[in-house]
């Protein structure tokens, strides 16, 4: 007689450890383990079902191991309540753009592939297959940040006693396909899409972040006061101090879109030297900041954002990218190109002209050796001018003449 044919009788379990037996009427075998009493003083005894004892006494053996771990004893709860627990309460502190981010990835990737899971009985396997599925349509690193959100759902869930491990945490991201490259525009593009751009708003954002290689993250929301077009000794500058000397236009790039105000490292805080050419711009769009937002009846004086919205606060990112490409197909500059890639235009246009690669590291905010000079936010000397310097010499003066 096989095992799922015995009779009904009485299974006895080591002390402790519950007790099994079998029940006809549902043809299998029941088990039941008395884990003390309930918040409310009624007895703790779950139950369990199997085909067999020995799946039957696994089961409450993990029932007594959730117990003694304080770890919540059902075992429906699933990725997708899990996801949503996480987006509500584990992303607190976080800046909107990740928060954002995170219930991208939620809602496309994770709720729909492994949502109905029950996620104490998710496994490494059906992770690996999850990430295979992305992998034939996303590049690698987008594959590997779904990865990072869902290890950092289940570990949320870890930290209220929903399950024991995170088996999010024992899988690694495959290939992907192969993300696009950023690209770097050439002289001659460059001076086509400052010309494309000529008396609409987004020209001095270009002319900003092509000269400077300040971060589109750094540029929206750029203030005036901390944009110093004609700096003279004894001016106060945003710091509260009184400029010591006769410093060169120059902009501060001390703050970001981050969550908190702050760049992206401490070593991205730099003051750095604008250009002649980037001066003429900003000066005139700042004239017509005023007359255009004047005509509009919005706020014309005291404006705070260099590149701000209609209700002077820093314009967003995707009104940015639509503006950009826009003056990109007027341009006719062939491919898909966006607002960060003036940053890499600007490195590559810095190295063509023959700058050092320390130079270069200093302006953009990457090297160790700009720490002591660029990490006090009070701190405006030294501006670095040699960028100015040698983009000025490159464009020449009929940067917006027709070739």
């Amino acid at each position: 007689m096989t095992d799922a044919k015995k009779p009904a009788k009485r299974k006895q379990a080591r002390k402790g450890d519950g007790s099994i037996f079998w029940h006809e009427d549902k043809g299998r075998y029941i088990g039941s383990i008395s884990l003390g009493k309930n918040p409310d003083g009624s007895r703790n005894r779950p139950t369990v079902r199997g085909k067999t004892q020995k799946e039957v006494r696994a089961k409450l053996k993990a029932l007594k191991d959730d117990f003694e771990d304080g770890i919540d004893l059902g075992d429906k709860y699933t990725v997708e309540e899990a996801t949503r627990d996480f987006l509500k309460h584990g992303v607190r502190g976080r800046g909107p753009a990740t928060v954002d981010e995170l219930r991208m990835h939620a809602e496309k990737w994770i709720i729909p592939h492994l949502g109905q899971a029950r996620l104490k009985r998710l496994t490494t396997e059906d992770v690996d297959a999850w990430l295979d599925v992305m992998a034939k349509s996303l590049a690698t690193s987008s594959v590997r940040r779904r990865l990072f959100t869902l290890r950092r759902i289940i570990k949320f869930a870890e930290s209220r006693n929903r399950v024991r491990r995170n088996v999010a945490a024992l899988a690694e991201p495959p290939e992907g396909r192969e993300g696009r490259p950023s690209k770097a525009l050439a002289l001659d593009q460059g001076k086509a899409l400052l010309r494309a751009s000529k008396d609409q708003p987004i020209h001095a954002y270009i002319a900003m972040s092509l000269f400077t290689g300040i971060r589109t993250e750094e540029a929206r929301p750029l203030k005036w006061e901390h944009t110093h077009l004609r700096p003279v000794r004894g001016q106060v500058c945003s710091c509260g101090r009184e400029h010591a000397e006769d410093l060169p236009p120059h902009v501060e790039v001390w703050r970001s879109v981050r969550k908190g105000g702050d760049t992206k490292t401490r070593k991205s805080r730099r003051t750095i030297a604008l250009p002649e050419f980037v001066v003429d711009v900003l000066t005139e769009h700042r004239a017509q900041q005023r007359e255009r937002r004047a005509r509009q009846g919005w706020k014309s004086e005291g404006i705070v954002y260099v590149f701000g919205t209609r209700y002077d606060t820093p314009q967003q990112a995707q009104v940015i990218r639509d503006q950009f490409r826009a003056v990109v197909e007027k341009a006719r500059i062939p491919g898909s190109w966006t607002p960060r890639e003036l940053r890499h235009s600007f490195v590559s246009l810095m190295s063509d002209s023959g700058a050092s690669d320390e130079l270069i590291a200093d302006l953009v905010g990457h090297s160790d050796t700009s720490t002591t000079r660029t990490v006090y936010r009070h701190q405006l000397r030294p501006v670095i001018t040699k960028g100015a310097e040698i983009l000025d010499g490159a464009f020449g003066n009929g940067v917006l003449d027709e070739p």
